[in-house]
């Protein structure tokens, strides 16, 4: 609740996040297309309508996912040793820290994936899937893509018990990601090879599963398996994450005393 509160102070910057996000999700619309027209009028599994569906749904979930990288003051209270207090207090700093950041992730669903998602019913292309329970499973979906992402970003940020200086880590992470989790364009589309790479990752299950349940890319048959993934991949991100707290803690108190 902490996060969400936090987030919802901020309305002025959630309108001018919306209104970047709107810009971008049609110039990539006008790329798009003109790549599956180029393409015979499909590419990848995605006609017109998939792809304008992939558009606005991925643009409203960026900020959710953290695709933009922390929005928190974790790697600065470890920089600081400010974490120190934290470890006093009786809380499991990680699940505190994924808490607030999750709060904030589903605060994010109101001001930018909604209207987004209005905005590309406004074009009339976007597909819906046509099986009702296509959607609490995207729903679920939707949950456990902000809990892997907040928590494969966590666990790269604690890395700052053992380097003195995380941002460049983190950007490079980010960079990463976002690329491999199908921000910049669907991972339907990339060479088989990168395809293939990006498939064996946790980040194809970040934003690529909401996106294809939502409008119907694939069947809720198909969805079961890929949300499995999802809950896997973020077990396993929570479990690394609890590895390096424990340890970071330790190294911390070599270092402090």
């Amino acid at each position: 609740m902490a996060g969400f509160r936090q987030q919802s102070t901020y309305l002025g910057a959630a309108v001018a996040g919306l209104f970047t996000n709107a810009v971008f999700g049609f110039l990539k619309m006008a790329i798009l297309l003109a790549t599956l027209a180029g393409a015979g009028g499909s590419a990848g599994g995605y006609t017109p309508e998939l792809m304008v569906s992939y558009i606005f749904l991925s643009q409203g979930l960026l900020t959710a996912v953290g695709a933009f990288g922390t929005d928190g003051d974790l790697p600065e209270r470890i920089r600081t040793g400010d974490i120190a207090v934290d470890f006093l207090r009786p809380l499991n700093v990680q699940f505190a820290t994924l808490a607030t950041g999750i709060g904030g992730a589903l605060y994010s669903l109101i001001p930018r994936w909604t209207p987004l998602v209005a905005v590309g019913l406004v074009t009339g292309m976007m597909a819906w899937a046509d099986q009702p329970a296509a959607y609490p499973l995207a729903v679920l979906s939707i949950l456990l893509s902000i809990v892997l992402a907040r928590a494969l970003l966590y666990a790269v940020e604690v890395l700052g018990f053992w380097v003195v200086e995380t941002r460049g880590i983190v950007l490079f992470y980010v960079i990463v990601a976002s690329f491999l989790m199908g921000m910049f364009v669907p991972i339907g589309l990339f060479p088989d090879w990168l395809a293939a790479m990006a498939a064996y990752s946790p980040f194809a299950s970040i934003l690529m599963p909401p996106c294809d349940i939502l409008s119907g890319r694939i069947d809720v048959a198909a969805a079961l398996p890929v949300v499995a993934a999802q809950a896997a991949w973020g077990a396993g991100a929570l479990v690394l994450g609890a590895v390096l707290t424990a340890a970071g803690r330790k190294r911390l108190e070599v270092q402090g005393g």
